[in-house]
């Protein structure tokens, strides 16, 4: 009984650790796919709706569990792709296609430097 007692927060740890994984896994599965849906949309309005909906996944993921240690990149991360998708949006609103595509551009980058941090392990 007492071994029981001492195993029982071991394990209600193990089982919560799944949770947290998956935690960020939604919305930056769906950032990346908004991310293709935006690169590969033929109009402005297409690649504005899908930049949109990357906003709204970071503001989602911002509020999801990630691990402490990481956490403080990981937000930075997420507010320099919002910053890039900003910009993608008011190069949208002015009428320069290009210039979006520049900042979309940028946006995988970051992707490259800091998703690191969105990993749950390591």
């Amino acid at each position: 009984m007492l071994k029981t007692a001492r195993l029982l927060p071991l394990m209600f740890g193990l089982i919560a650790l799944p949770a947290l994984a998956g935690d960020l896994e939604q919305p930056m599965k769906k950032m990346g796919f908004n991310y293709k849906q935006a690169t590969k949309a033929s109009d402005t309005a297409a690649m504005e709706k899908y930049i949109t909906q990357m906003r709204s996944e970071i503001d989602d993921a911002k509020t999801r569990k990630m691990p402490t240690a990481k956490q403080e990149k990981f937000l930075e991360g997420l507010n320099e792709v919002q910053g890039e998708l900003d910009a993608s949006l008011a190069a949208l609103k002015a009428g320069d296609e290009a210039k979006a595509r520049e900042h979309l551009a940028k946006v995988n980058d970051l992707k490259k430097e800091y998703h690191q941090y969105a990993k749950q392990k390591g």
